[in-house]
This record gives structure tokens, sequence and C-alpha cells, in this order.
């Protein structure tokens, strides 16, 4: 065997274990039960030990993967990888080898693979607030899956699709594109799906003012996630629930249902990010807590956003810190963490909200 082939052996044999051991770490972060594929990893924690250490390298593995015209990895690990990177909030990482499996399989006419790599994708834009680009790449999926006749698929596609065009601000458009997913999962039978879409109904029926119509959507998302005891999503949906129950002059119920979100939330093993979001979500909804009960929520927030690497999370809860502790009369204490959430929206571009939060400041100094 000369040396070019043997080279390609050994590289062959490190994608692929790369591949195997990162299906079997990631085993540990699905809503699904854990698989005996999962046994390399005793549990969650050493799962993710091993992906944050060779995190690196299996991105480059995808990138080496398409270079060696290895269409089987540079597809599969992308999808592989989908859940770490999103538990992490890596989603730089997420677009750039998602990217390359659309093309991989583009080109390899892999239809199917493309199709999921161009859902996977958008979600990733979606990710980083880069909207417009999200609604192409969801179109795209939704336009791969109906000509491949998946509709259970294609309603996933459609159900982000909707998301990305509600978060551009066009809550009206998305509307009907939620509901045709809505009926693509119900004739699938898919009762998690439905779920996810029942809660994206609400946030649409929110935006748009149908409070009626919020309430009773997020109220059946969060029946349908305990059903199926996805505690995650149960307590993620509770908080749609919680701000649609505010939005029609409910605050007493929405109180309760808060409480039951953060019940929900400490008995599940989701990602940070996931604990993060829901903890701020009730911090602003509780409004009848003392300034210590407010912290203490925002603490917890903060150090969830540490953990997920949810850098913009992270900004806005050290500005909630800032105005709870001006509430207090904590000047000190307000200007410190006021002036951390300036500088991380800085460094994420979010001027505008990092001038309003400079904007505090100097009124507190003046």
């Amino acid at each position: 065997m000369d040396a070019t082939a043997a080279c390609s052996q050994v590289r062959s044999r490190l994608l692929e274990h790369y591949s195997a051991t990162a299906l079997a770490a990631s085993a540990h972060l699905t809503r699904e039960p854990v698989s005996a594929a999962s046994g390399a990893f005793a549990d969650q924690a050493t799962a993710l030990t091993w992906l944050d250490s060779e995190r690196a390298n299996l991105i480059a593995s995808v990138a080496a993967a398409a270079a060696a015209g290895d269409q089987d990895i540079a597809t599969r690990l992308p999808v592989i990888l989908y859940d770490y990177l999103i538990w992490r909030g890596y989603v730089d990482d997420l677009i750039a080898v998602t990217t390359i499996a659309c093309t991989v399989a583009h080109q390899a006419g892999a239809l199917a693979a493309e199709a999921g790599a161009w859902n996977n994708l958008g979600i990733a834009l979606t990710e980083a607030s880069r909207y417009d680009d999200a609604v192409t790449a969801h179109g795209r999926a939704v336009d791969l899956f109906t000509s491949l006749e998946n509709q259970h698929e294609r309603g996933k596609a459609l159900n982000g699709l909707g998301s990305a065009l509600r978060d551009s601000g066009r809550s009206a458009a998305a509307l009907p594109i939620h509901q045709a997913a809505l009926a693509a999962q119900k004739d699938a039978g898919d009762l998690w799906e439905q779920a996810a879409v029942l809660n994206n109904l609400s946030l649409d029926h929110q935006e748009l003012g149908n409070v009626a119509e919020a309430c009773a959507a997020a109220e059946q998302a969060a029946s349908l996630f305990q059903q199926l005891g996805d505690t995650t999503c149960e307590a993620k949906a509770l908080c749609t629930a919680a701000f649609a129950l505010q939005a029609a002059g409910r605050s007493q119920e929405a109180h309760g249902v808060c409480e039951r979100a953060v019940e929900a939330a400490s008995r599940s093993a989701g990602s940070p990010r996931d604990a993060a979001a829901i903890l701020m979500t009730c911090a602003e909804l509780l409004t009848d807590l003392t300034p210590q009960q407010w912290i203490a929520y925002l603490l917890r927030a903060q150090a969830a956003c540490e953990s997920a690497n949810a850098h913009d999370l992270h900004a806005h809860t050290l500005s909630a810190i800032g105005l709870v502790y001006i509430a207090a009369g904590d000047t000190d204490q307000a200007a410190t963490h006021l002036t951390r959430a300036a500088s991380m929206l800085d460094d994420f571009d979010l001027l505008t909200e990092a001038a309003e939060v400079r904007t505090l400041l100097s009124m507190l100094r003046s």
C-alpha cells in the first residue's frame, strides 16, 4: 500500500472514530431515552466534558471529511453535533458545519440529507438573529421535503419558517405557516411536534394581540409536553402561557403558572441556556417579588448563562440585576452589573441596547 492510500485509511478511521464517539456523547443530551450506543460515557457530565475538549477537532472533522470527499461523515456529523452545539450556544460553529453539509449533500444529490441540513441551518441562523437568511434556509427545506413528499419533516421545516418570520417582525405571515405546520403534525400523529408548534402559535397570537387564542395555544402546548414527560419544554410553554395570561389581565393566574414553570425547570436535565431563559422570564413576570427574591432568580439565571456559553442572555441578565439593584437603592452594585452588561452588549454589536444601559449608568453617576 502506498503512502497516500495509507494516509487516506488513517484519516477515514479517525473521522469514523470522532463520528461514533460524538454520537455516543450526544445521546446524553437529547430528550430520547439514553440508548446502549451511549455506553462510552457514564453520564451527561462526562459526555459534555469530552465534547467540550474535542469541539475544535469535531468541527474541523466536518471540513476534513468534505475535502476528502467523504459525503457520509460530512453530512452525518453535523446532525450528530446539532444538539451539543445548540446546548452550549456555539451557533457560529453550527452554522459553519451545517453550511458544509448543505453543500456536500446538494453536490451528491442526497435530497433528504440536504433538506435536513437546510432546516438545521435555518434554526442556527434564527439563533444568530439572521432572520432573513433563516427564512431562506427554512424555505429551501420546505421545498425539498415537499418534493420528497415527506409531510412530517415538512411540518418541522414549516415550524422553523414561521418562527423565523415572527422573529423578523412578520407575525401575520408566520401565523398561517404555523397553522399549516400544526395540521401536518396532526396528520403525522407527532404529539411533541404538535406541542412545539402550539407554543409558536401562542407567540404569534401574542404578537398580533389575539390574547384568548394565545392563552389557549400555550396551555395546550404545556399540557402536551407534561403528558410526554418533557419538563424543559413544559416549563418553556408555561412561560409562554404566563405571558399570554399577563396580557389578558389575569396576573394571579400568570403568577401561578410561573411558579409551575420554575418547578418544572428544577426537575429538568435540559440545557443551562433553557434554564436561564425560563428563570429570566419568571423574574420578569413575578412582579410582586422583593428585590432580594428577584436578585436570587437572576443570579441563578446568570450562573446558567455562564454554564451555557449564552453571552447574549448573560448580558441581559446582568442588565436586569442592575435594574433591581437600582430599585433596592444599591447604586454601587447597580453600576457594577450595568457596566459589565454594556461591555458584553458592545461585544455582540447590540449597540442600541448598550446605549440604553449607558444612559442608565450616566443617570446613576449624575
